[in-house]
């Protein structure tokens, strides 16, 4: 086989997988109908990593460059495979591989689910090489239908209007990017990333105003996807009510390839020189203000929620702010820190929606204030240690405690920023922030059921008592309590959900260890000239900081838990949103955008 067609695979096989799922939608034996779901996860998701080891001496010696149809660069649709879409893809193909494990014994299951799951994948493959605008809407479109019913599938009021508002938001913003398109194809007369260059090359002023207000449109409208302030309403929203496996992917690793995409487009405009790097680096450094900003933000509203699923979501905000901010730095180095902290946060936030989400199915509640004795529900649904420690695992790591993964990548994006001291200054803070809201959430694990402070901290309507999708777990009348009084929960927590723990809990616990060799490795796929990692990782220096940030995270967090610090919070959790402030939000990033360019 021609090693140039290997890369089509990674999005054909998710389909094939897909077709299946539907299949298996027909059967009725509910023996073949595993049978058939497994196969159909083998094709779409184990297979595909094996073509990518297949894929790896070749992209080490340069990218493939192919269209689909034969049509040229120029009309055809364009696909790039290289370095990064090497690891953008095994990113993802990895982590769904996962997260599609933890499903078969927590749910969501079934054809449908799988054939959902699939399509999402193939979308996200596809985005991986994308090298012409149309291609990347129709992967864009793709990839969001599906997370838009996967979202739904937890079958409840207010994961319907999440979904819904979801679809609504995305769906008016990339109007605003097929707006963008036909402004370059107008002027330029090609969709592919190469002919539009070329054609703004050729004239006299680099398109003018419309193609900054084209580059503004697709920017801003990509960046929805990505979930940067003030783009990101809509994900507490969709991602705190979906099934806990469709937020693990959501959340942790489906924010990163729509980022990737656009960056590969944008570099270009870079690489093109002339008027067109003058288009190209101011939308740079707004992007990297807006990265700043989005990881201070996300952490302060993380800091403010009671629903656990929420606190998370706006983590994973926070966390998607650190890697625009090294990406925006538009070098190969700043490119091999964002992607490293991109796949060490898809495995240990995937981590912790999973081990949060198998504790609040366990003990029925999902209010961080009232939520006590996660430890021993889940006892009694079965698990007697995995879930606990893979959560401390992953708090450890996103928390960028030595030696865990995010200690690793997270130095390297702060690393790369040193010379901006503000910056610098602000990604600590949220550092800070970040573990003092680790210490919040780690209070559901200890203490005895039901005695957290509920009088205190009243949990917002959508968050009291909300049972998180399973189709495993009935009505709360179902749970009956032992002579201890803990309820003997229905919820059990079998091998595949202890598995793909574990799964995510060795690497994030190993990976920090490992990381130059893996640091080195990603710099040569990215085309950096040194590891992102920095020589002085493990130094007393380094170690130091790390913990006199906990004292200070630990500071915070009895500040926080003061009264003041309760209605502060409040306050902050019940700032209003909706449709209308999500396209206000959309509205200034495009204004932003176009400022940032033009001044």
């Amino acid at each position: 086989m021609n090693t140039n067609n290997l890369p089509v695979l990674l999005v054909l096989l998710p389909l094939v997988g897909a077709a299946m799922g539907l299949v298996v939608k027909q059967v009725q034996h509910k023996r073949v109908q595993n049978i058939l779901d497994w196969f159909a996860a083998f094709l779409g998701l184990a297979l595909p990593l094996f073509i990518l080891f297949l894929l790896l001496p070749e992209v080490r010696v340069g990218p493939l460059v192919y269209t689909v149809g034969n049509r040229g660069s120029i009309l055809g649709v364009a696909q790039r495979f290289d370095g990064l879409s090497w690891l953008v893809d095994f990113m993802g193909f990895s982590t769904l591989f996962v997260v599609w494990i933890y499903t078969r014994g927590a749910g969501p299951r079934g054809g449908l689910f799988t054939a959902l799951f699939l399509i999402q994948t193939s979308a996200m493959a596809g985005m991986g090489s994308c090298a012409d605008l149309f291609n990347l809407f129709i992967c864009f479109e793709v990839l969001a239908i599906a997370n838009y019913a996967l979202v739904a599938l937890a079958e409840k009021p207010k994961a319907f209007f999440a979904s819904f508002n979801y679809l609504a938001i995305s769906s008016a913003s990339l109007t605003f990017f097929l707006l963008g398109v036909f402004g370059f194809y107008r002027l330029t007369g090609a969709l592919s990333y190469e002919g539009i260059v070329k054609g703004l090359a050729a004239l006299p002023d680099g398109g003018g105003s419309a193609a900054l207000f084209s580059l503004a449109c697709i920017c801003a409208a990509a960046l929805v996807r990505v979930a940067v302030m003030p783009l990101a309403g809509w994900l507490p929203d969709a991602h705190g009510s979906a099934p806990h496996a469709v937020t693990a992917v959501g959340c942790g690793m489906l924010l990163k390839p729509p980022l990737f995409a656009l960056g590969r487009f944008l570099l270009v405009f870079t690489q093109a020189g002339g008027v067109l790097s003058g288009i190209a680096f101011p939308l740079w450094e707004t992007l990297g203000l807006i990265g700043i900003f989005t990881a201070l933000g996300g952490v302060i509203m993380a800091l403010s929620q009671s629903d656990v699923k929420r606190l998370l979501a706006y983590h994973s905000i926070s966390q998607v702010g650190y890697v625009v901010s090294a990406w925006a730095l538009a070098s190969p180095l700043g490119f091999a820190a964002a992607f490293l902290h991109s796949a060490f946060h898809a495995m240990f936030k995937g981590l912790l929606f999973l081990t949060v989400g198998s504790a609040v199915d366990a003990g029925n509640n999902r209010d961080v204030y009232a939520y006590r004795g996660a430890a021993k529900f889940l006892a009694r649904a079965g698990d007697r240690g995995v879930t606990v420690v893979s959560f401390f695992i992953a708090a450890f790591s996103i928390a960028a405690l030595p030696p865990f993964s995010g200690f690793a990548s997270k130095h390297g994006i702060t690393h790369s920023l040193e010379q901006n001291h503000w910056k610098y200054l602000i990604l600590s803070l949220v550092g800070i922030g970040t573990m003092a809201s680790m210490i919040k959430l780690s209070r559901i694990f200890f203490g005895k059921p039901g005695e957290g402070p509920v009088a205190s901290e009243p949990a917002t309507p959508s968050a009291a008592m909300e049972t998180a999708p399973s189709a495993e777990i009935p009505d709360e009348a179902a749970y009956a309590a032992d002579h201890h009084g803990i309820p003997k929960s229905p919820y059990r927590i079998g091998f595949p959900i202890k598995a793909a723990m574990l799964l995510w809990a060795l690497p994030c616990a190993l990976l920090g260890i490992f990381s130059s060799p893996l640091g080195h490795f990603v710099a040569e796929l990215t085309g950096a000239e040194h590891s992102p990692v920095p020589e002085d990782l493990f130094s007393l220096s380094s170690i130091g900081h790390s913990f006199l940030y906990l004292c200070a995270a630990v500071v915070l967090y009895f500040v926080l838990s003061s009264r003041p610090g309760k209605a502060l919070t409040h306050h902050i959790r019940d700032l209003p949103r909706g449709f209308y402030g999500l396209m206000a939000g959309f509205v200034a990033a495009l204004c932003i955008f176009a400022a940032g360019m033009l001044l």
